[in-house]
């Protein structure tokens, strides 16, 4: 449970904010503590978020709230309906996790990764569906360990691939990837730094759930180009925000996440990690 205070940090919405749309739109429902504060559960956390994403967007505050009560297991990232791709269906993943099928599941990704463009493959099927993977968790359509299953194979291809990337020429671009502490997911920065790398940029992946003293004195160590950190869930922020003040100072830092808009201290690369790669291939090549 967050307290009021707590829950703005995480979801960017300011507490007077979040106290409008309790009362007037009815979106949560916090307990109270013994005290009689306000707290909120992580599922109050993720529809505030979702809501203060559509928000931005340009919907008004009542639309939202609607889309969020009628859609209890909204994300804050949609995949529009009927996506698919030459690589193969986006629910195929969803299917292995169901049936915890690793034949096929290793069958889908050795197709996938068979291909060249390792933009094309990260930014046409596989986020696309880990996120329909997502949602489906979400919708209780697909277990814990279903989807950590399919998880841990697609960041064991994700590694395997990155290592066997040729290096990087002699002065090329150098770019730090990562996590910040406690953040543990790393698929989305794993595939970024795949198709980075696919492009002849230095990368130092640094892992998940990586410390503030880690990342600086990694950074003063090597001297990067740029740093690039996740912010895959609004529980992040506040590590991400921490890391970015201290990173700054060192290097330029960017963003890359589904609520890498929350941190304005750094740029975001968007929501496309392939595209976002190949963009910062080619201003650090331009700026060398």
């Amino acid at each position: 449970m967050y307290t009021a205070g707590r829950t703005a940090e995480l979801t960017g919405v300011p507490r007077e904010t979040l106290r409008k749309w309790e009362q007037r739109y009815g979106v949560v429902r916090p307990a109270r503590s013994e005290g009689n504060y306000r707290l909120y559960d992580d599922d109050a956390v993720r529809r505030l978020s979702v809501m203060r994403d559509l928000v931005d967007a340009g919907w008004s505050p009542r639309e939202a709230a609607r889309h969020v009560l009628e859609e209890p297991t909204a994300s804050a990232v949609a995949l529009p309906d009927g996506t698919e791709a030459a690589f193969g269906p986006v629910d195929e993943l969803t299917a292995c996790a169901n049936d915890f099928d690793l034949v096929r599941l290793e069958q889908a990704l050795d197709k996938a990764f068979a291909q060249d463009d390792l933009r094309a493959v990260v930014d046409d099927w596989l986020m696309p569906s880990l996120v329909r993977l997502g949602e489906a968790w979400q919708q209780g359509a697909v277990t814990v360990a279903g989807e950590h299953f399919v998880s841990a194979a697609v960041l064991r291809r994700l590694s395997q691939t990155f290592e066997h990337l040729p290096h990087a020429p002699s002065g090329a671009p150098h770019v730090m990837v990562g996590l910040a502490r406690g953040s543990r997911h790393e698929l989305g920065v794993m595939a970024f730094s795949v198709v980075l790398r696919s492009r002849g940029v230095r990368v130092t992946y640094l892992g998940a759930d990586l410390p503030v003293e880690a990342w600086v004195d990694t950074a003063r160590a090597l001297r990067p180009d740029a740093v690039v950190l996740g912010v895959p869930t609004v529980e992040d922020l506040p590590a991400v925000r921490e890391a970015v003040g201290a990173i700054a100072r060192i290097a330029p830092v960017l963003l890359g996440g589904a609520h890498q808009g929350r941190v304005p201290q750094a740029e975001g690369l968007g929501h496309r990690a392939g595209e976002a790669a190949l963009a910062l291939r080619d201003r650090l090549v331009a700026t060398s």
